[in-house]
C-alpha cells in the first residue's frame, strides 16, 4: 500500500476498535477520526490517485462522517454490528490493495540515471495491412530509454499510458517507472552510445519488460521500445486514436488445422514486425544524421547495435537478424524462430534463454511421449523441431544456450511483480537479477567487445542456470 493508503486504513482502525469495544465510552479523539480520514482522503486522490482497490475504505471513512454528523438523534444504540461491519470493509481494503499493488520495479544497477521519451513515426514507403483506411501508411510509436547524468532530476514517467488500461488494471497506470520524463540531455560521459531494440511480445506492448530495458539503459545502452499498431494489444497515437489487436491466432495445437494457422499468423507476424524494425532502424540512422529535437545527432554508434525481445518478441529479433546487416548480436527470452531465420539461422551470435519448464521432465522418454494426447505431442514435436533450429544456427554464428532453472515465461516480463499472489517457483527479484545480468554481460561482450567471465561460468558456479557455449 501507499503511504496516504496505509495512513487511512491506520487513522480508521482505531475508530473501529472504539465502535467494537463493550465499554465504550465518548471521546472527541475517536469521533473526530472519521474527518481526518475523510481529508487525508482528499489528499490521496490529488497526491497518489484513485483506485478501486481503496473504494472499500473510500465508502467506509464517508459513512462514518455521515454517521457522526448525524448524532443526535440517529445515532445507533448498539455499535456493535457497525463495528463488524466497518471492520469488513477495511479488511477488504487492506486484502484489495495487497493483493494488487501499485508496485516498484526494482533499482537499476549502472551509472546512469534513465529518461525516457515518445515519438510517432510514419512509414510512407508502406500501407497498413490492418487499418480500417487502407490508404493509411503505416504507423509506429516508439519510446527512447537513453542514459543521463545521475545528477539530473525530475518527474518519473508512467509505466504505462492510462488509457490503454481497463477498469481492472487501471492501476498500473499509477506505477512510476525508474525513468524520467523526457527534455534531459543524453549524457557526455561518451561521444556515442550502442543502440538496442526491444521487442515484445505476441500481442504485448513496448513497456512489457521495463525492468530489462530500462537496465540496459541504465549501463549506457540507447533502447528503443516499438509498438506494433493492431500487433499490440493497444496503440496510442499523438490525436487520441487507440490502435488495438486485429490479428487473429493464436498458440493452438488442439488440432492440426488450428496448429497451422498459429505457423501462418506466426510467419505473417514476423514478416510485418521485422519490416517495422528495419524501419526504426533507418529513422534512427537519420536521427544520428541530424535530430530534429537535438538529443541524439552524432550520438549513435551504428556499428554496435543490438536486438533483443521476450516471447515472440526474441521471434522478431531473430528474423530481423537474419534480414539486417546491422544488427551485431541478438538475444530470444522464452520466444520461438519464424519466418527465413527458421531455416537460415541469425547470421549473427544470439543468445536464447528460456524458462525452466522445458528442463527434462516426465514426458522425455518415447514412452511418455506416445502416452500423450495428439495435441500435446503436436506441441512437444513442435518445440523439439524449433530447439533443433536454433541449436543449428547457434552451430552456424556462435552465442549461448541458457535455461533458468525454476523459472517461469513470465519472469521474462514484469508481470511477477504485478501481484504478491502470484505464482512463482523462484523469487521474482532473484529471476529479474539473473536475466538482467546475463543479458547485460552478452550485449557487453558481443556488441562493446568486453570480455564477461559470467559468460563462462557453469552451472555449479550459478545453480539458478544451465549455460551452454556455442
Amino acid at each position: 500500500m501507499r503511504p496516504l493508503e496505509l495512513l487511512i486504513t491506520v487513522v480508521l482502525l482505531p475508530y473501529i476498535v472504539h465502535l467494537l469495544s463493550p465499554s465504550r465510552g465518548e471521546s472527541l479523539i475517536f469521533n473526530f477520526l472519521p474527518f481526518i480520514a475523510a481529508v487525508l482522503i482528499i489528499c490521496h486522490l490529488a497526491i497518489e490517485g484513485y483506485r478501486w482497490q481503496m473504494a472499500p475504505a473510500y465508502g467506509l471513512a464517508i459513512a462514518l462522517v455521515i454517521y457522526e454528523c448525524a448524532r443526535p438523534p440517529f445515532v445507533l444504540q448498539n455499535s456493535y454490528y457497525l463495528g463488524i461491519t466497518a471492520l469488513l470493509f477495511e479488511v477488504t481494503a487492506i486484502l484489495l490493495s495487497t493483493a494488487l499493488p501499485i508496485f516498484i520495479l526494482p533499482t537499476t544497477s549502472g551509472p546512469y540515471k534513465v529518461a525516457s521519451e515518445i515519438r510517432h513515426l510514419v512509414d510512407e514507403g508502406r500501407r497498413d495491412p490492418f487499418s480500417d483506411d487502407h490508404n493509411r501508411f503505416r504507423e509506429l510509436m516508439i519510446q527512447i530509454w537513453y542514459p543521463v547524468d545521475p545528477s539530473e532530476k525530475g518527474a518519473s514517467a508512467p509505466y504505462v499510458d492510462k488509457r490503454i488500461t481497463t477498469f481492472w488494471n487501471a492501476r498500473l497506470a499509477l506505477v512510476k517507472s525508474h525513468s524520467l520524463i523526457s527534455n534531459k540531455k543524453l549524457s557526455n560521459s561518451q561521444i556515442r552510445y550502442p543502440l538496442l531494440i526491444y521487442e515484445h511480445s505476441w500481442s504485448g506492448i513496448r513497456t512489457e519488460s521495463t525492468i530489462q530495458v530500462e537496465e540496459l539503459a541504465s549501463h549506457g545502452y540507447i533502447v528503443v521500445g516499438i509498438d506494433h499498431p493492431y500487433s499490440s494489444f493497444a496503440t496510442v497515437f499523438p490525436d487520441g486514436r487507440i490502435a488495438r489487436r486485429k490479428f487473429i491466432g493464436d498458440e493452438d495445437y488442439s488440432s492440426e488445422e488450428a496448429f497451422k494457422h498459429f505457423v501462418r499468423t506466426a510467419n505473417e507476424q514476423v514478416e510485418i514486425r521485422s519490416d517495422d524494425v528495419r524501419f526504426v532502424l533507418n529513422y534512427f540512422d537519420q536521427l544520428n544524421a541530424n535530430d530534429p529535437q537535438g538529443l541524439l545527432t552524432g550520438r549513435i554508434d551504428f556499428d554496435r547495435v543490438g536486438i533483443f525481445g521476450s516471447s515472440f518478441g526474441g521471434t522478431v529479433a531473430a528474423e530481423t537478424c537474419w534480414l539486417d546487416k546491422r544488427l551485431k548480436a541478438g538475444i530470444d527470452m522464452g520466444g520461438m524462430v519464424a519466418g527465413q531465420s527458421a531455416t537460415h539461422g541469425t547470421r549473427v551470435p544470439f543468445f536464447f534463454i528460456f524458462e525452466g519448464t522445458y528442463e527434462a521432465g516426465p514426458y522425455a522418454s518415447q514412452a511418455n511421449h506416445l502416452r500423450l494426447g495428439p495435441a500435446k505431442r503436436r506441441e512437444l514435436n513442435f518445440t523439439s523441431e524449433q530447439f533443433a533450429q536454433m541449436k543449428q544456427s547457434l552451430s552456424e554464428y556462435g552465442g549461448y544456450w541458457m535455461i533458468i532453472h525454476g523459472a517461469y515465461h513470465s519472469n521474462f516480463f514484469d508481470f511477477p511483480f504485478y501481484s504478491p499472489l502470484r505464482h512463482n517457483r523462484l523469487d521474482p527479484e532473484r529471476a529479474s537479477r539473473l536475466i538482467s545480468q546475463y543479458v547485460l554481460a552478452f550485449f557487453d561482450k558481443q556488441i562493446r567487445g568486453i570480455d564477461q567471465p559470467l559468460l563462462a561460468r557453469s552451472s555449479t558456479e550459478t545453480p539458478d542456470v544451465s549455460l551452454q557455449v556455442w
